[in-house]
């Protein structure tokens, strides 16, 4: 090996070294929708995503509040790169409160960007109100070293009418603390937050991965929501049959 392939070699070791311990992520990506088309609660690019969604008592969505409900990490602004999000420090469960009810009726998905420290297992709930109905979502698999794009569909969860229509009023939004087993697998020691976005951009459904399917869905021909219960012939929505998801229409 000659002088130029070892300082080749030594060089392609220490980056590869460097991004396996990296502790602080690249700036979030760049959301390709158009502003008056998303109800933004938190953007990184809070340039172009000024216009931030209201409460019912006509607080901005980002003037969130934290709860103390026990929890014990630690929360602050942050920046990733060129962009803003929010960063968690050795989470348990994280409630972030509405100072009112936040109404994303008009809208279907959730959209939220995060980079996390090391792979890690979440889940997330949406609180109408307090106390009221939760609806927990199904564990993602984040990786680390690379922003993880989630789009929650809010279709598949159970929320209560009003005039014939869903109507997903939350209070509540909250990180971790439901369905992963944190003695087992525990959560990233850093975790940052942003792009949080109501939309409708039905696009996100073919993209959908990283979720974790349980025993309970394969091999047994039952289909069943996103949630593991049982769905019936007049289901509609994403589903999960013998281990595979699809969409039914």
């Amino acid at each position: 090996m000659n002088i130029s392939t070892k300082l080749l070699s030594s060089a392609l070791l220490a980056s590869a070294a460097l991004s396996m311990t990296a502790t602080e992520p690249t700036t979030p990506p760049v959301i390709s929708w158009d502003p008056a088309d998303v109800g933004v609660i938190y953007a990184s690019d809070q340039d172009t995503f000024f216009d931030v969604m209201k409460d019912s008592q006509g607080n901005a969505a980002n003037a969130w509040n934290q709860p103390v409900w026990g929890q014990t990490c630690v929360v602050s602004d942050d920046e990733c790169g060129d962009g803003a999000a929010i960063r968690i420090d050795n989470l348990d469960f994280l409630p972030l409160q509405f100072l009112a009810t936040l109404n994303l009726s008009d809208f279907r998905f959730l959209h939220l960007d995060l980079w996390v420290s090391s792979d890690c297992l979440l889940d997330f709930t949406l609180q109408n109100w307090w106390p009221g109905d939760k609806f927990v979502t199904e564990i993602y698999s984040l990786k680390t070293g690379e922003w993880n794009s989630i789009d929650i569909d809010m279709a598949a969860m159970a929320w209560g009418m009003k005039n014939g229509a869903q109507e997903r009023v939350v209070n509540v939004l909250k990180l971790a603390g439901e369905n992963v087993d944190e003695d087992t697998n525990p959560y990233a020691e850093t975790i940052f937050m942003t792009n949080v976005m109501a939309h409708n951009d039905e696009s996100v459904l073919a993209g959908i991965n990283d979720v974790v399917v349980t025993d309970a869905t394969e091999g047994d021909g039952i289909t069943y929501d996103l949630f593991g219960r049982r769905v019936g012939e007049g289901y509609k929505g994403i589903a999960i049959r013998n281990g595979q998801k699809f969409i039914l229409k």
